[in-house]
């Protein structure tokens, strides 16, 4: 194996910036990592405490943290994953394992008296529709009009223990014909778990963790010693200070009863950047070659396509779920994320597959596929 450089003084600048805003309260601290394809570049860093507080610790590249939607990578794997062996294929009508969303219509609008109307979906619901946010599920929290219906139905936005409790509500459009982030890669986790009669946290740690000898990945931080010991505390920015501080409310998924795989997951950087660097290496220890191409393929029909560029083009320049990035410029999507589709000033190149999670985390890959 290629000798690794440790690389520290090309980064001096950015960890110059990075090491003021924890200094001055910007940030309660900042976890980097980054690895090359021909193993010879190597770079993590950890800047600042694991808390806003007194009480914070020094913060490590191995501290674990709520990745939230970089739980939505991992899902995906596992779900090409059960594809190779035949389990299931992409384009497979899903709904007969997951029937709690199988009875949802499609909402269309509101009547006089502010009754929701509902329409029978004609189109099947794929696998690829999941992975893809082109079934037509979304999310309350980001939908202000399926934020009514939860709140037509007298339950509040994104509550709910399970997987079919926190998302019944309609879909928005008809499956393959559009594009909405959303639930769809929870509900894909809920068909993983009715395949192999296995929880999602099994069958993650059997195929995913347990290959590339991760030790801190799970659904369930307070059940996990080592995870829930080094656990950053969440923060929240302050909208008078600037200054990051403790956030108070429960996360997503705290107190859930099931994995949600869309969101779920407790990791730290250090393991997770293991599952990028095995992607981007095509060493075979996740998925075959042809899977792991197609993380970094178009999934989406034209339709799909306007819709997602349509809303990107909304959004401005700084969207805080994928950070700086052109919004005027075209884009894609993979089966594994958002697919940059030209090279771009900011040194993000053609082929770029990219995703976030909610509190602030970023992950970019490119596998320079032709």
């Amino acid at each position: 194996m290629a000798q690794v450089v440790k690389v520290t003084s090309p980064f001096d600048g950015l960890e110059a910036v990075f090491q003021k805003a924890v200094e001055d309260g910007t940030l309660p601290g900042v976890v980097v990592a980054a690895r090359s394809r021909d193993e010879m570049f190597s770079y993590d860093r950890a800047f600042g405490k694991d808390a806003c507080s007194p009480s914070g610790q020094q913060l490590r590249i191995d501290s674990s943290m709520a990745i939230a939607s970089m739980t939505k990578l991992m899902t995906s794997i596992a779900v090409l994953h059960l594809a190779e062996r035949q389990v299931i294929g992409l384009d497979e009508d899903v709904t007969k394992y997951i029937p709690d969303l199988a009875r949802q219509g499609i909402l269309v609008g509101w009547d006089a008296e502010g009754r929701p109307l509902v329409l029978k979906r004609h189109n099947q619901i794929t696998l690829r529709h999941l992975l893809t946010h082109s079934s037509g599920v979304g999310y309350d929290m980001s939908n202000s009009d399926l934020a009514k219906y939860t709140a037509y139905c007298g339950r509040k936005i994104n509550c709910g223990s399970t997987v079919s409790e926190r998302f019944d509500y309609p879909l928005i459009f008809e499956p393959g014909l559009g594009w909405e982030y959303g639930a769809g890669i929870d509900w894909a986790g809920q068909v993983i778990e009715r395949l192999t009669g296995q929880t999602l946290e099994t069958y993650m740690r059997e195929n995913i963790s347990e290959p590339l000898g991760i030790k801190g990945m799970t659904f369930w931080p307070e059940r996990d010693v080592r995870t829930d010991s080094t656990r950053m505390q969440m923060s929240i920015r302050d909208p008078d200070s600037g200054h990051a501080v403790p956030f108070q409310k429960p996360f997503l998924t705290e107190g859930v009863g099931e994995c949600f795989g869309g969101q779920g997951v407790y990791t730290n950087m250090e393991d997770f950047i293991k599952v990028l660097h095995s992607l981007l290496l095509d060493d075979g220890k996740l998925l075959n070659k042809q899977s792991t191409v197609s993380l970094f393929r178009s999934h989406i029909s034209k339709a799909s396509k306007d819709a997602l560029n349509s809303f990107l083009n909304s959004c401005g320049s700084n969207p805080a779920f994928i950070g700086v990035f052109n919004n005027q410029d075209e884009y894609d999507w993979g089966l594994g994320g958002l697919l940059a589709l030209h090279d771009q000033p900011s040194g993000r190149t053609k082929g770029t597959l990219l995703w976030s999670g909610k509190p602030n985390l970023f992950w970019v890959s490119n596998l320079l596929v032709p």
